[in-house]
């Protein structure tokens, strides 16, 4: 007999293993996007405006967007994870598309669109059934070869329907969206696949650190002249600790501090959300400087009002469970304050424990 445990566990994916549109392909892509069959133009649009999966974006009904005092919003079931109705903002732009997308159909499609969707095929043997993935993906690699579109090495690029998705979680980062935020607007089941798009974003930040550092530091002269300079001795002359700015360049940053842990560990509390499982655990791989002052001392103001509705209220019990995160937040806090820092354990005892340095 076979169980579910038999079947070998699906790797994770590795930051390198994220292949997503980058910025120099979309504007090519958008230069000839006149080269583009005009019936798959909405859906790669869509598409990469929405971050929403493939299969999810071609099952879009009429009725899939919603105007709320804030702007427009896509509405639509996220099949993967089970989500109906998931909803993300997207631009006027992006509505207009939609909007012009729906009176065509209603032109062109009225009596076969029985199921109401938005990119129905018009015609041929799959008249009024969804536009195959397959098919929308094979135009756009039509269009790549046909107009050149190519890579920064140069080689034609080959695009996934899925690379879309990744774009639009690597630009949210890149913009500075907080990683739970990400998370719930792409209905990830769990932070871990949001956390690769922040560790993407990292590895570009430190390909630009070690550009910038091989070409040398340079330093302007008082008379305004360029002159070369060595980086380490003006890194000691600007009061900046190299090793700091590595640790940077190496970690995620996250909204109350920084998580320094190898990518190619697992981090042991990935799947605890409901509270920031760095502080709970006493990570050792959690560091936090005066940056994240703010974000303490805005958490610390919310849980003295949330304590003060609990008091009104009588709910002991709240008070009781919230006073432990309360006590913590203001000991970092403290600690952020007096520029002392919280840097779990030294490198040569976070990385690695013995079973780690074998995984490594």
């Amino acid at each position: 007999m076979i169980f579910p445990e038999d079947f070998p566990k699906k790797e994770r994916l590795k930051a390198e293993d994220i292949k997503y549109i980058p910025d120099d392909v979309w504007e090519q892509i958008l230069e000839n996007l006149s080269e583009l069959n005009a019936h798959y133009v909405p859906i790669l649009l869509v598409l990469e405006a929405s971050g929403f999966r493939i299969s999810d974006t071609l099952l879009l009904k009429k009725d899939c967007l919603e105007k709320k005092s804030d702007g427009w919003w896509l509405v639509g079931d996220q099949r993967k994870v089970n989500y109906t109705n998931h909803k993300i903002p997207i631009t006027d732009d992006i509505a207009d598309v939609i909007h012009a997308q729906v009176k065509l159909m209603d032109t062109e499609s009225s009596d076969s669109n029985q199921r109401d969707l938005l990119f129905p095929n018009i015609d041929g043997r799959r008249k009024s059934l969804p536009i195959s993935a397959k098919v929308f993906n094979d135009n756009l690699n039509k269009l790549t070869h046909r107009c050149q579109i190519r890579d920064s090495s140069g080689e034609i690029f080959h695009i996934k329907n899925h690379a879309f998705r990744h774009r639009y979680g690597v630009n949210m980062i890149n913009n500075g969206m907080n990683i739970l935020h990400l998370q719930k607007l792409m209905a990830h089941a769990s932070p871990e696949m949001t956390l690769i798009y922040a560790q993407i974003h990292d590895n570009t930040l430190r390909d630009e650190w070690e550009k910038a550092r091989s070409k040398g530091a340079v330093m302007l002269s008082p008379n305004g002249n360029i002159i070369e300079a060595d980086l380490e001795g003006q890194a000691k002359e600007n009061g900046l600790e190299l090793e700091w700015i590595r640790h940077n360049m190496d970690s995620i940053r996250l909204d109350h501090g920084f998580c320094i842990k190898s990518p190619k560990l697992t981090c042991d509390f990935l799947e605890q959300t409901l509270e920031p499982p760095c502080i709970k655990n006493n990570c050792r791989s959690f560091h936090a400087d005066h940056t994240f002052l703010s974000y303490y001392k805005e958490q610390i103001s919310k849980i003295e009002s949330d304590i003060e509705l609990y008091q009104k209220s009588n709910r002991l019990r709240s008070i009781e469970l919230i006073q432990p995160k309360l006590k913590r937040y203001k000991e970092i806090a403290s600690s952020l304050e007096a520029g002392d820092g919280i840097y779990g354990l030294s490198k040569d005892r976070r990385e690695y424990m013995k079973k780690e340095r074998n995984e490594v």
